[in-house]
Formats: structure tokens, C-alpha cells, sequence
């Protein structure tokens, strides 16, 4: 099933419309569906798909040459050229290379055959080329450098992300709010992990299928993520592993690892680069004092489970006590952990209420506020100084007095005094709360009813 990536294919057909020809990279971290993209792009279209593989410049001539039934040719060039020619001159060829940098690793031959090949084509309209590439370190950092001067040629960069929660929950149609929020915590918004996810499972269920035994789909697989990308994975363990337990500051992480300020400044750089860690900033208030500063965490939720839950525990589930695992290290702590995910899916539902226009006014800046003693999961700013808080309760039960109290003095020690106040809940709303909300024109939203 396809969902989502509007953009992206509004993007690619509007490229495949214009009267040139064009080159675009399209790249994401593997699992993220560039080729399920691909296939419903090029639906209907004239399009050849090659696979590269990881082999010398000739072995990988013999395989396009085998595939494109080409077998006459002596080179890329006359490869490319023969392709080209059997699909007539009438409409566009759209001509897709997938990891397309084993293309140009160690040898300059195939670039110098698609720099001729393409030239003869470049003005007339009739080829449009994807690039597809799972190296995102590699795609922002190196592949111009390889590249060289063919680089210009390039008509534009698609960076695939993680779906969204509104794209997750079209994907999973058959789950509520609330569970989706759980999967979304679980395996973030990448594709090929959420069609691993049952929908008539359970959550327990689900979990131990795919992360507590050996053989478990994900038992290994943010590893095998990192090796593709990373050399040094000890040391990438060790700053994941020590983030996922809750040490956000870069001393604390000093502390833990014993590795040097320095070298975990780089290591957060290129982790960071990859999506998979982020520094956390305050929304800027008239309050600085009680700001926490310098905080950094796992960005990419399937990451953040498994150094939280499953790293910790590789010997237990090696040991085959994948379900103690799940009842003594998991399930005691999901409400706490889920939090942070519930804060970005509330994130979200303002963003696109404020989108359609249907709050009080028109936001430009969105943000979390981390305080001292404690954090205002929404804060946004207008242009004419109104302003927006939302605060998320990811208990197990209903929103109660004490909670509207805490948040009180949040937003006493983050010196600000909103124009209007939301609070979101997991799991519902006292009667005290919902009579309180009426007084003070704050508005509830339940998970479900999002």
C-alpha cells in the first residue's frame, strides 16, 4: 500500500513535465520508501530501474547489460545509448539508478559514459533521471566532491524523511489515535518497519515479535543501520546507549562515557548529520534563567527505543526471556517514554490547525520550552505578540487539578502569559478539569478525539 509523499510526487511530476531533461537526487536512509516512490512515480511513464551493485566497473556493465538486454554493447556509453533507442523517441525515458554510488566508487568510467550520453539528450526534453541513494552522509557530504564538475548538471535534491503522524495513521487506518501514538514511538514514521507492525496484534505482541528474540525482524537492525553509515560503532553505541537512559547534557554524557568533550561534540556532529540525533533549543522567552541549556537526544524514535529497551537488554533476549524483558523493562516504563512522542504528535495537530487557520491567530514560530522545573510542550508566537502554550499529560489516567497546577507554574517560571492554552490528554479529562477549562478558556483535547 502507498500513502503519503504528495509533495515528493508533485515534485517529480512537474520535473517530468518540463520541456528539458533533468537529474534529481533522490535520497533518505534505507527502509525510508524511495522505492516505493519511484514505482508509483513512474506508473504509466516509459521508465527502466537499475539496481547497483557493490561490484568492479566491469562486472557491473556485464549486470546492466544482462538486464537492459543489451548485450551488443562494448561500454556504458553504447549500453545507455542502446536502452534509449529501443524505447523510440516519442514521450520521456525516465532512467532510474538506484545507489547509484556504487556507480562512481572506484572508477571514473561510468560518469564520463553518462556525462556523453546525457549531454546528447540534455536539451531536447526526452530523459529525466532519478539518482537514488540510502547514504545520507554520503549524499550531503561527499557526492558532490565525487561528482566534480557533473554536479551542476544536477536539477535538485528529494530528501525523504519519516512520515508524519497524520501520514502513519493513514498507513494504519484501522488503529486509534492512541495506538498510533504507541507504534509511532516504537518505529517512528519509517515505512519498511511499519509494515512489520500488525494492527491486530497487540502492542505486547508486536514488540516481541519484532525486537525480543534473536531471530526477531529488529533485534539487530539499528546496528546494521549504523554500519552502513558510521565507522567506530563502540563509540556510537556509547553515546545512544547513554542519551537513551536519559543523559541529555553534554557533561553528563562526559561523565558517562569518559570520552572528551571534543570527540563527543564530533560524534553528536555526524550522528546529527544522519537524522539520528538532534540538540534540543528553547523557545526564546522574556524568562532565560530557568532555561535548560545544551541538551541533545535520539531524534529518530525507532533509535530511541531500541538503545532505551532492547541494547540494555541483549543478553536477556539472547537467553530467550524476551517476555520478561517486555513485563520487568519495558512495559513499567512506556507512559514515561511515550511522552516525548505524544509531545510531537500534539506539535503537529496545532501545526495544522494553525495551517487551516482555526486558532486564534496566525502563528509563524513554533518550539518546546525546556525549564528547570519543567517543560511547556508547545509555545508559539505571532507576529503581533500573541501567544500559544499546549501541555501534554501521556498518564494513565484522566487529567486531574494537580496537573493545571504544575502547568501554572511552568508558565510562572517561563514568564509568560498566553493568549490561549491547550492541554492534551491521553486519556481524558476529569470533571473538575473540564469545568476549570470553561472558567479559565483553555481548551482540552483528548488523543482520541484528534
Amino acid at each position: 500500500m502507498f500513502t503519503g509523499r504528495t509533495q515528493e510526487l508533485e515534485r517529480l511530476e512537474a520535473l517530468y513535465a518540463s520541456e528539458r531533461s533533468g537529474i534529481i537526487v533522490l535520497y533518505g536512509r534505507s527502509g525510508i520508501g524511495k522505492t516505493a516512490l519511484t514505482r508509483q512515480f513512474v506508473q504509466g511513464k516509459k521508465a527502466v530501474y537499475y539496481a547497483a551493485r557493490r561490484v568492479t566497473a566491469e562486472e557491473q556493465l556485464l549486470c546492466m547489460k544482462q538486464e537492459w538486454e543489451t548485450e551488443d554493447a562494448s561500454d556504458y556509453y553504447e549500453a545507455m545509448t542502446a536502452l534509449y533507442e529501443s524505447y523510440g523517441l516519442a514521450g520521456k525515458l525516465v532512467l532510474v539508478f538506484d545507489e547509484f554510488r556504487n556507480l562512481l566508487e572506484g572508477s571514473d568510467v561510468f560518469l564520463n559514459a553518462f556525462l556523453r550520453f546525457y549531454a546528447e539528450h540534455h536539451g531536447d526534453g526526452t530523459l529525466l533521471v532519478l539518482f537514488l541513494s540510502s547514504s545520507v552522509s554520503w549524499v550531503e557530504n561527499e557526492m558532490t566532491a565525487a561528482l566534480g564538475n557533473a554536479a551542476r548538471l544536477l536539477s535538485g535534491f528529494i530528501k525523504l524523511k519519516e512520515f508524519s503522524f497524520m501520514e502513519l495513521a493513514g498507513y494504519h487506518k484501522n488503529s486509534s489515535v492512541q495506538e498510533n501514538i504507541y507504534t509511532g514511538a516504537v518505529l517512528g514514521g519509517v515505512p519498511a518497519y511499519l509494515r512489520l507492525w500488525n494492527e491486530r496484534d497487540s502492542f505486547q505482541d508486536n514488540v516481541m515479535r519484532l525486537f525480543l528474540s534473536e531471530d526477531a525482524p529488529l533485534f539487530s537492525e539499528a546496528e546494521h543501520y549504523l554500519k552502513k553509515e558510521l565507522r567506530e560503532l563502540s563509540a556510537y553505541n556509547t553515546i545512544l546507549a547513554t542519551l537513551a537512559q536519559g543523559n541529555y547534557k553534554l557533561n553528563d554524557i562526559y561523565a558517562r562515557t569518559g570520552f572528551s568533550r571534543a570527540k563527543i561534540s564530533v560524534y553528536l556532529k555526524n550522528l546529527t548529520e544522519l537524522d539520528c540525533t538532534e540538540k534540543l533549543f528553547s523557545f526564546d522567552t522574556s524568562e532565560q534563567r530557568s532555561v535548560q541549556k545544551g541538551l541533545y537526544r535520539i531524534r529518530e524514535p525507532f533509535l530511541r527505543f531500541w538503545y532505551r529497551f532492547v541494547y540494555p537488554n541483549l543478553s536477556e533476549i539472547a537467553m530467550g526471556n524476551g517476555e520478561g524483558v517486555y513485563k520487568k523493562a519495558i512495559a513499567p516504563y512506556l507512559t514515561e517514554y511515550v511522552r516525548e512522542d505524544f509531545r510531537e504528535v500534539c506539535g503537529e495537530y496545532l501545526q495544522v490547525m494553525n495551517r487551516y487557520k482555526q486558532l486564534q491567530a496566525q502563528y509563524g514560530v513554533f518550539g518546546v520550552w525546556y525549564g528547570k522545573v519543567g517543560t511547556i510542550d508547545v509555545v508559539a508566537k505571532a507576529t503581533d505578540g500573541a501567544c500559544l502554550v499546549g501541555f501534554c499529560d501521556c498518564g494513565v489516567a484522566k487529567t486531574d487539578e494537580d496537573a493545571l497546577i504544575g502547568y501554572a507554574a511552568v508558565l510562572e517560571s517561563a514568564g509568560l502569559q498566553p493568549t490561549e492554552c491547550y492541554i492534551f490528554s491521553m486519556q481524558g479529562f476529569s470533571a473538575k478539569v473540564e469545568a476549570l477549562a470553561v472558567e479559565r478558556g483553555i481548551t482540552l483535547v483528548c488523543a482520541k478525539d484528534m
